[in-house]
């Protein structure tokens, strides 16, 4: 591995020498000619020095930042990147002169530095005197986190948020060195991307850390940390460094990731057959939980602290099977996105759907017994059901606006692009897809690539491939195809095979079909099982034949072999049903049956009479993959059913997990296997709410009471639903249950248990009790990043939660909004998702269209929130009686 000097060196030697040049004319401006967020390609940093003085007990910090610039052609003006910064100097160095220039804001995000004099054609250093506030109210940019009484410092820049600790050119396309300097409160500690080269006492009470020079990096993964933090080393992955860093006094909570995470690293460089391409890993675990889960920071990777950290006996399954799937994700970033870099925001999913698809293949094979490896099927769930919207965008989506930076972290960018690659490799096979992906970061290491290269790698080993992609990767929509069965006596057996959009019931959705105008049909991968064997065809025409294998006709088919493929299987009447009743069918395949099984009902194709008979045939299959499946199948059921229907979906539940369910009932038992573990977190819940089940109520309930008079705590993983099943359970009045929730939401100081606490609160049921808790939000001790997410989320449960909180929301959003970050906002409509009428669709958008307007991304977010309520309202009249 080369060090990270000798990097910095390597960066700045390519880029002069790949500075193209120009004409010495004036450029008249530095932005691109009409509507563009994009800064000009006339201007390109070659490395940057930043000093910064941050104190994280303040709430204001300053520094200068140094930018060498390589410049086409003479300009009188730069563009470059900030936001609520306060630039107080800023002064080009030609070497023999220096130029002053006058700030002028051009938009909230960027600003304009004008000269006297043309600043000349070629090389240049900037030099910017600024100061800014530390963010407070969410973990974005450069922000401040009080814990247990101290202050932290941390940032998340991606993906703009860098411009708002520093002015600099804020764009993933430019990749170079960078060398941090960070003066901080004596007592504090620094981390950042790179190992620390000195640290020294610079006045009374202050110290600086300086750190060694970057490898080439985007802006949006510089990283860095603040705080009096604990440092625990962990086993080295061969002869890299590994460590977690972590709030004061938590170090030893960081023992069971420190242990598993050299293994990680060392099975994603297997993959790859490269190292780890950075001089240290530095796991950083911040004290934040709201609207952040982890962040791929070369060298400095950071995590939401409850997502790493886990207190002596807290490392449930379900925990650990958490830690390593995300750990495994952001790890693979290190060579996708971080070692090889988008050039533009457009290929995020570059980065985030190879993340996905390897984490979830290490995350498989890392524990083979708890049968982590379906985590396609799953995936492919909740893409469809963000893509099948009227609203969905594509996966490879352009960002022309600021705007749209508020909507590419989504089932799309993530999900549908892991199922894509998924996919892939199964058309290719795994072995050669492995060989196409090293080359693919061979070939671009340290660089950038965009959806062209990488089609183009994968092209080199399999011609059907870029065809393939590219017919899913430019449009939205999920394809079907409807397969009937040809057997006679003058021809073997083949299937006939049509593809077309899949229609759900959402107004606005596509019919089945049409098609865009113009638009070219889907290249489906088909990989066809039947009892005579497998059968593959690229179908590129809206009408097929596939010759089958078997010498009779085939008892069933099986059109989506494996799992994997992205496209809703529609049979013939009869095929459906010989395929659901076909004996031991693979894990993957069945679990993809029965999502599709769920999208013909919502299409209005299945009763959901079928669906309940699919429950009870899998409730007791033997892997609990499918039970888990199953249980959610009858879940999803709920909303769509009549008031009529209440008692008898309860007996549903009850026949087809009741049993299990108490027997697995609220607290492990030495006996207990992992798969019962982890069922115990999907049945016992559900039985006990939604199958009416009065001893696992009453058993909550105890349970509960026990907690709040000093008895022993539930385990972690199982508190929440434990805490809202008793407030279910609790009889009226409950004031006095409900003084106790609070005051112990109030007490500790674990954010995790905070929110169990208060959403339970929510779910108490009296009317005034909830209108009493959401009145906490409006206080000024009330951290909303804890209370609002958690009291939203109790709501979300119940018709009459939802209007309760959208109510409160509608008088109140204003204040509301005030206290929170600025995009927050567009989030909140998430909460409502699960409600299920045209009257709550109305509710939801006249609560929160006014926020959605001016919070980034927020009106796309809303329509993707209401399609879905939409959806789920068509197909609750669909399935009404007459």
């Amino acid at each position: 591995m080369m060090p990270a000097p000798a990097f910095a060196t390597f960066l700045l030697t390519l880029l002069l020498t790949l500075a193209g040049t120009a004409p010495g004319a004036v450029a008249a401006t530095t932005l691109p000619p009409g509507p563009s967020i994009r800064l000009s390609t006339a201007v390109r940093p070659l490395a940057a020095q930043v000093a910064l003085q941050v104190d994280p007990s303040t709430p204001e910090h300053s520094g200068q930042v140094t930018i060498t610039l390589e410049l086409q052609h003479a300009q009188r003006t730069l563009a470059l990147h900030a936001r609520d910064l306060k630039v107080t100097a800023a002064v080009i160095d030609l070497g023999v002169r220096q130029l002053p220039a006058r700030v002028r804001r051009l938009d909230a995000e960027r600003i304009e530095l004008r000269f006297a004099t043309p600043v000349p054609q070629g090389r240049a250093q900037l030099r910017l005197d600024f100061r800014g506030e530390l963010q407070s109210r969410e973990p974005y940019g450069l922000f401040r986190r009080q814990h247990d009484g101290h202050w932290y410092a941390a940032t998340q820049f991606e993906p703009t948020g860098a411009r708002l600790a520093f002015p600099l050119l804020d764009e993933p396309g430019w990749k170079l060195p960078w060398t941090l300097t960070l003066t901080v409160p004596h007592g504090l500690m620094a981390v950042a991307n790179t190992p620390m080269r000195a640290q020294s006492e610079v006045r009374a009470g202050w110290q600086r850390f300086e750190f060694e020079p970057t490898a080439p990096l985007p802006s949006y993964l510089l990283a860095f940390g603040v705080g009096p933090w604990d440092v625990l080393d962990a086993p080295p992955a061969g002869t890299l460094p590994v460590r977690f860093i972590t709030p004061r006094g938590r170090a030893a909570d960081a023992a069971w990731a420190a242990g598993v995470t050299a293994r990680i690293v060392q099975e994603l460089e297997a993959y790859f057959d490269l190292p780890h391409p950075y001089t240290k890993l530095d796991n950083l675990a911040l004290p934040v939980h709201e609207s952040f889960g982890a962040m791929e920071n070369a060298g400095l990777v950071t995590y939401a602290a409850p997502l790493v950290l886990a207190a002596p006996g807290e490392a449930t399954p379900s925990w650990r099977r958490g830690y390593v799937s995300l750990a495994a994700h952001e790890l693979a970033h290190q060579w996708f996105g971080n070692l090889v870099t988008m050039r533009w925001w457009d290929d995020l999913w570059l980065n985030e759907s190879f993340a996905s698809w390897l984490g979830d293949r290490i995350t498989a094979g890392f524990d083979p017994g708890s049968r982590l490896d379906t985590a396609v099927p799953m995936a492919r769930q909740r893409a469809m059901d963000a893509d099948q919207r009227p609203s969905a965008r594509r996966v490879r989506e352009p960002v022309r606006s600021d705007d749209d930076f508020g909507h590419l972290w989504d089932p799309i960018t993530y999900e549908k692009g892991q199922v894509l690659l998924a996919m892939t490799e199964q058309w290719m096979g795994a072995d050669r897809m492995r060989e196409a992906m090293r080359r693919y970061i061979r070939r671009h290491a340290w660089g950038h690539a965009d959806v062209d290269d990488l089609l183009r790698t994968l092209g080199e080993a399999d011609a059907d491939v870029p065809g393939m992609l590219r017919s899913y990767i430019h449009r939205t929509g999920v394809p079907q195809v409807q397969v009937s069965l040809l057997c006679d006596d003058a021809a073997a057996p083949r299937l006939q095979v049509r593809q077309s959009a899949w229609r759900s019931l959402a107004p606005g959705s596509p019919h089945a079909d049409a098609a865009p105008p113009g638009a070219s049909p889907w290249q489906i991968p088909l990989q066809v099982r039947t009892p005579g064997g497998l059968t593959r065809i690229m179908l590129r025409a809206r009408r097929d034949e596939v010759p089958l294998p078997d010498t009779t006709c085939p008892a069933w088919v099986q059109v989506n072999a494996g799992g994997g493929g992205y496209f809703r299987s529609v049979y013939s009447p009869a095929l459906q049903q010989a395929l659901w009743q076909r004996p031991q069918p693979e894990v993957a395949e069945l679990l993809t049956d029965l999502d599709d099984a769920l999208a013909l009902s919502q299409s209005g194709g299945v009763p959901a009479a079928a669906l309940l008979e699919l429950v009870h045939r899998h409730a007791n299959h033997a892997d609990r993959r499918v039970v888990e499946a199953t249980a959610r199948l009858l879940k999803r059921l709920q909303p769509v059913l009549q008031p009529s229907d209440a008692t008898a979906y309860a007996l549903a539940w009850q026949a087809a997990f009741g049993e299990r369910a108490r027997k697995l009932g609220w607290q492990a038992a030495e006996h207990d296997s992992a798969d019962d573990r982890l069922l115990r977190l999907v049945l016992v819940p559900a039985v006990a709410e939604l199958g009416s089940d009065a001893h696992l109520q009453d058993q909550a309930l105890a349970l509960a009471r026990q907690w709040l008079a000093g008895g022993p705590a539930p385990e972690a993983d199982i508190r929440a639903p434990l805490l809202a099943t008793a407030a279910v359970a609790t009889p009226v009045p409950a004031l006095s249950l409900y003084e106790q929730m609070t005051v112990q939401a109030a007490r500790t100081a674990d954010s995790s248990e905070q929110s169990a606490w208060l959403g339970a609160a929510m779910r108490l049921r009296e009317p005034e009790l909830k209108q009493r808790a959401l009145a906490t939000l409006l206080l000024p001790t009330t951290d909303l990043t804890v209370a609002l997410p958690a009291l939203l989320e109790g709501a979300a449960d119940t018709e009459e939660g939802r209007s309760a909180a959208l109510r409160f929301i509608a008088t109140h959003r204003a204040a509301m909004a005030a206290r929170s970050g600025r995009d927050a906002p567009a989030g909140w409509p998430w909460y409502f998702g699960g409600a299920c009428s045209m009257g709550e669709a109305r509710l939801i958008e006249a609560t929160f269209a006014p926020l959605a307007a001016g919070a980034q991304g927020g009106q796309r977010q809303l329509a993707q929130v209401l399609d879905g309520v939409r959806l789920c309202a068509a197909w609750r009249q669909a399935q009404a009686p007459g």
